[in-house]
C-alpha cells in the first residue's frame, strides 16, 4: 500500500527499514481507509518513519519502549513539530499497538 503513496524504490525501502518497517503497508492502508489525503498521509508516513529509524538505534524492531519514544520527541526544539510527531505517533499507536505497546497516548 506504501506503493500508493511514494514511487522511487529508495524512499520505498527506507521506509520500510525501520523499527516499524514491517507495519509501513498497513499504516498506509489505514490513512487510505480513513479518507486522507495523499499529501497529509505522506506528511504522517514520513513522519512515521522517521521515529521508526531512530527507535531502530536504540532498540532494534521492538518492542518501543516508552523511553524511546520519550527521547525522540525531546529531540525537538519546539512545540510544532514535536506536535506533529507525536500526532503521527498516536496514529501508529492505534493501528499498530503491538511495537509501540509502552506508548503512552498522550504526547509531550
Amino acid at each position: 500500500m506504501l506503493k500508493f503513496y511514494f514511487s522511487y524504490c529508495g524512499v520505498l525501502k527506507r521506509l520500510r527499514s525501520g523499527a516499524l518497517g514491517g507495519e509501513m503497508d498497513r499504516l498506509a492502508e489505514y490513512f487510505f481507509a480513513v479518507g486522507y489525503k495523499r499529501a497529509s498521509a505522506k506528511i504522517y508516513l514520513s513522519r512515521i518513519a522517521r521515529f521508526s529509524q531512530f527507535a531502530a538505534t536504540r532498540c532494534g524492531r521492538m518492542p518501543i519502549h516508552q523511553d524511546v519514544v520519550d527521547s525522540y520527541l525531546c529531540t525537538f526544539t519546539t512545540d510544532s513539530p514535536r506536535i506533529g510527531a507525536a500526532s503521527a505517533l498516536g496514529h501508529a499507536r492505534r493501528v499498530a499497538p503491538e511495537p509501540l505497546h509502552c506508548f503512552r497516548s498522550q504526547g509531550r
